[in-house]
């Protein structure tokens, strides 16, 4: 007789596990969905980044980030659909806390190793001409995340395990994957969890502040460039500005009843200046055509310049590169260089020409922007890899609040969820699994932004439709 009962029950622990399945079966479904979108995507994304890109400190923790998520849909995930399917007759504890590991542990590297790519940006756009972070910096962040990770992981094997679920017919319990029952009346979920919430908060917090920083950086760029753009070509200067022309020269004029003009000729490791309205800078004379000569001395040589109402002549003695706005670029010994079309008042080359030069070398060479249409195409790609990165730890913190705000009721207010029936339980299940959309978004964000990505992606699909035609 008890063994008839007891089948008896096992068959109705079968037969509710079932009901719950099919109600089930949304949240399974889109965990599923996320599952290869994640796998596929992510797989595309380490390729590209490991074998297309090269090498720097973002793509590389782009590709660690992408290493965590794809570790998750291998486990995680499937693990998560089967505990779904099997809501009553969950009875492995080793790939209960397994898989509940792995979920802490993907979570808490990738969101240290974005508070990485946060600083990166953070110093790249705010501290440009400050040390930045190496590549070699980069590794050691993501080797710091897994440490970090592992951590706070571990006690997870002890919180999480099997737990006995009320179906709310007497003499009939099932088992399922959550905090097991050896600590589930103590205070050790509540701290655990409340450990990692305040982590995850501050987290967020210095997110905010980094990229709140980085925002009034690019706006307050913006307004420069702008500034610019209205100045140049055709507009004359108006007020105080600086035009640097990388490793050159810079020019910085205000337009008075007479013509300063402050000329930088960099020499070697000198930056040499004049302000042919100053006699600080040296022996100021006039010649016989009312030209003002300016002559001063460094420790390479004398340096001289003669302005007239047309033209500046600058001539030097040492080793120098000027770079004239028509496009010619010298390098001699002993140079006499003029640099016409500045008459007053002072007009600015175009915005979209500048001057490369390697100071100390014997090759110097003006040229344009392969980019002509967009003259600030590399803002545009420091500011797209920037938007990357915002995009990506936003999701990823959205994507963990409607999990955080399940866990803190669950611990509060313990077994609720064994009373939720219905929809109302497919959308407690979704909500309680809303993490896994970051590991799924992440390459849409890299498809849509970075150009590159979304170029090797389209050449290995070519490739795949080339080799089925054969």
């Amino acid at each position: 007789m008890p063994s008839q009962t007891n089948l008896s029950n096992e068959e109705l622990l079968l037969h509710l596990n079932n009901q719950i399945a099919t109600t089930l079966i949304p949240a399974m479904l889109v965990i599923g969905v996320l599952m290869v979108m994640g796998l596929f995507g992510n797989g595309f994304v380490c390729f590209v980044f490991a074998k297309r890109l090269k090498p720097g400190t973002q793509n590389f923790m782009i590709l660690c980030l992408a290493s965590f998520d794809l570790l998750s849909c291998v486990i995680a995930m499937p693990a998560e659909i089967v505990d779904m399917r099997y809501y009553y007759l969950f009875d492995s504890e080793f790939v209960c806390k397994t898989f509940r590991f792995v979920n802490v542990l993907c979570s808490m590297c990738s969101i240290v190793t974005l508070t990485a790519i946060a600083i990166d940006r953070y110093i790249k756009v705010c501290r440009p001409l400050g040390r930045q972070m190496t590549l070699g910096e980069a590794k050691i962040s993501v080797l710091a995340s897994v440490f970090i990770g592992i951590f706070f992981a571990w006690p997870s094997i002890f919180i999480y395990g099997l737990r006995s679920a009320d179906t709310g017919i007497p003499g009939v319990e099932g088992k399922d994957c959550s905090t097991s029952d050896d600590v589930k009346d103590t205070k050790y979920p509540l701290v655990y969890n409340f450990v990692l919430f305040v982590g995850f908060l501050g987290l967020t917090i210095t997110f905010a502040v980094l990229y709140g920083k980085i925002y009034k950086e690019v706006q307050r760029h913006k307004k420069y460039m702008t500034k610019v753009a209205i100045s140049t070509p055709s507009s004359p200067i108006t007020s105080t500005s600086e035009f640097h022309y990388p490793s050159i020269t810079s020019i910085n004029s205000d337009i008075h009843d007479e013509l300063p003009i402050r000329k930088s000729i960099a020499n070697g490791n000198a930056l040499l200046q004049l302000d042919i309205n100053s006699q600080e800078n040296g022996a100021t004379s006039h010649n016989s055509k009312g030209d003002k000569t300016v002559t001063f001395k460094t420790d390479d040589g004398s340096e001289s310049a003669v302005i007239n109402d047309n033209e500046l002549t600058v001539t030097t003695n040492g080793d120098a590169n000027i770079c004239a706005s028509e496009g010619e670029s010298r390098t001699h010994s002993s140079l006499h260089t003029k640099v016409r079309s500045i008459p007053p008042p002072l007009q600015l080359p175009p915005a979209d020409e500048y001057c490369e030069s390697d100071i100390g070398s014997s090759i110097s060479a003006c040229s344009t922007p392969k980019n002509k249409k967009n003259p600030r195409f590399s803002i545009g790609r420091e500011t797209r890899t920037t938007v990357i990165a915002f995009l990506v730890t936003t999701v990823f913190v959205i994507s963990y609040l409607p999990y955080l705000g399940l866990i803190f009721a669950r611990i509060f207010n313990k077994d609720f969820d064994h009373d939720i029936r219905g929809s109302a339980l497919a959308a407690y299940n979704l909500f309680l699994r809303s993490y896994f959309v970051n590991s799924a978004a992440n390459p849409i964000i890299y498809g849509f932004l970075n150009f590159r990505f979304r170029q090797e992606v389209k050449r290995v699909f070519n490739k795949i439709k080339f080799w089925k035609r054969t």
